[in-house]
């Protein structure tokens, strides 16, 4: 089959798709369709064909809606999306510190919520500098409660960069932070920003493909050093040397990426199966759970 032979896992997902030593939580999902976007697999039933196929167990979602549009309905969506279906979906609360009466009674209306495990702070397209205090009341109420908090992270973001994941880390140590997307691009800052804070965690989204958003004028599109927007080959291994399996987390984007694709660029990276059994899942389980 291939050099990678000698792991069970591999093999077991090369001949049936998936693997049941080795279960998936997706750490990093959105539901429901986007306007102006082309998403097949937006639907709710297509999403759950998607997950079942790659061997997806559990998957933590905010609604597109939420993020780009209605706030409140978008969080009601997810509510009534885990009730129906509390074995396969959990959720991010979605926060906007620009809308600050959705904010003064998030906490309340997230802790009267079920199924919910934190928030998720996308301060690229909100245009909120991260560490420049929006966030603070949550960021305070996720470090009191140890939770976590997945945040949009890109290369040399004015918003979210690594460097603004760092100053959250050192002044709220128990909240459990995510870089979605890993700070894409700025790979050694964000490697170095998980080695050295207990709390930060670098999820994988986006990290398995390049990028090139050189002609978008904001958010993800913060316009990345030449040498980095295609040096994505072997970037988990580097993680993993650098940081460890265990500060990694899998994460797809579903439905904007195939869960095939991301579980095959961990599977096939040239790590040990201990290490493909702490992203795909053990990781998430602990950080599920209150520990890290």
């Amino acid at each position: 089959m291939s050099i990678y032979d000698d792991s069970p896992i591999v093999r077991e997902y090369y001949e049936r798709g998936f693997s049941s030593a080795c279960p998936i939580i997706d750490m990093h999902g959105h539901l429901g369709p986007l306007p102006g976007a082309y998403l097949p697999a937006a639907s709710l039933p297509a999403m759950k064909k998607h997950l079942a196929r790659a061997g997806i167990r559990r998957i933590v979602c905010c609604p597109h809606l939420a993020l780009l549009g209605d706030l409140d309905r978008g969080n009601t969506l997810m509510q009534d999306t885990i009730d129906n279906d509390p074995e396969l979906f959990l959720g991010y609360w979605v926060i906007n510190p620009n809308l600050k009466s959705s904010l003064l009674h998030a906490i309340r209306d997230f802790e009267n919520s079920r199924g919910f495990v934190g928030f998720k702070f996308l301060p690229d397209y909100h245009q909120q500098v991260l560490d420049a205090g929006g966030y603070d009341p949550i960021l305070e109420y996720a470090n009191a409660k140890r939770l976590p908090i997945l945040i949009h992270t890109w290369g040399w973001s004015a918003y979210n960069g690594v460097q603004h994941v760092a100053t959250i880390a050192e002044k709220y140590p128990d909240a459990v932070l995510i870089m979605g997307h890993a700070g894409y691009g700025d790979w050694k800052s964000a490697v170095q920003a998980a080695s050295t804070y207990s709390n930060v965690f670098l999820e994988l989204t986006a990290v398995y493909v390049a990028h090139d958003f050189a002609m978008f004028p904001a958010g993800s599109g913060t316009p990345l050093p030449a040498h980095s927007v295609l040096q994505v080959n072997g970037i988990i291994e580097y993680m993993v040397e650098n940081a460890s399996s265990r500060k990694i987390l899998y994460g797809t984007d579903l439905p904007w990426y195939s869960p095939h694709f991301a579980a095959g660029a961990v599977l096939f990276a040239r790590i040990s199966d201990d290490a493909r059994m702490d992203i795909l899942f053990r990781n998430a389980e602990r950080l599920l759970a209150g520990s890290f």
